[in-house]
């Protein structure tokens, strides 16, 4: 639960009660090996929400053709399952993409949490929107930009997720995908997400080093991904009106 602490924390500071809240959500925990999947798209009840604690996982959605989105990536810390709320079915599929730990809740927990302390529904909020802000970014990018944009912001967004608890420099980043993964997120196939892996490399824009890719020329990226950091782009003057 620590990662969720430090991910709201970073935004505003938490009361104890409110700190509290947060860590009572949940008190379940499982355990998930890569490629096991989390809720079944059309078939899970989707009324268990997962809290990540340690590991990675996508949300994905199933195409007509066979083919595969991914719309979503995970990271410790973040809630997962908001997206079912409202629904009687799960709208999406969530699979583990590394080794992973969550806590599971009801989703009748938020209800109780958010009718109790208004700052706490203020923070969950904020946070949806932000992920759908940067979801709306991929969606934007995959849709009006070339191959080489769409990896180059992918690369710079898992930075930006990995390093938002820590103060690390975010030049480095371990998507924990494999190409034919990252080519269902910005909707390329796995032979063009090698080729422009292999361009990064003899551009000196990226290092490749099992998995692990440092950005040599961040700024060449960010241009050429346009890419906005949504992180650093938050509005939280609001807050200050909250009890």
């Amino acid at each position: 639960m620590q990662h969720l602490l430090q991910k709201y924390g970073r935004i505003t500071k938490l009361s104890e009660d409110e700190a509290d809240t947060f860590q009572n959500l949940a008190n379940s925990k499982r355990q998930f090996q890569a490629g096991d999947v989390l809720v079944a798209s059309d078939l899970a009840d989707p009324d268990q929400l997962y809290i990540i604690d340690e590991g990675r996982f996508f949300a994905s959605l199933e195409l007509a053709g066979g083919e595969r989105a991914i719309t979503r990536l995970y990271f410790p810390g973040d809630i997962m399952g908001t997206a079912n709320i409202p629904f009687e079915h799960a709208t999406q599929t969530i699979t583990a993409n590394t080794q992973a730990t969550v806590y599971t809740f009801p989703r009748h927990n938020l209800v109780d949490a958010f009718a109790r302390m208004p700052r706490v529904a203020a923070i969950f909020y904020t946070f949806a929107a932000l992920e759908n802000a940067i979801l709306n970014d991929r969606l934007i990018s995959v849709g009006r930009t070339r191959g080489r944009a769409r990896l180059a912001s992918l690369l710079l967004e898992i930075a930006a997720r990995e390093h938002l608890m820590d103060d690390e420099p975010d030049a480095i980043c371990q998507p924990r995908l494999t190409q034919e993964q990252i080519g269902d997120a910005i909707g390329l196939t796995v032979v063009q997400v090698n080729r422009l892996f292999k361009m990064f490399t003899e551009d000196g824009l990226i290092a490749r080093d099992s998995g692990r890719i440092e950005f040599l020329d961040r700024s060449r990226l960010e241009e050429m991904g346009q890419f906005r950091d949504r992180y650093e782009d938050l509005d939280l003057s609001w807050f200050k009106e909250i009890g």
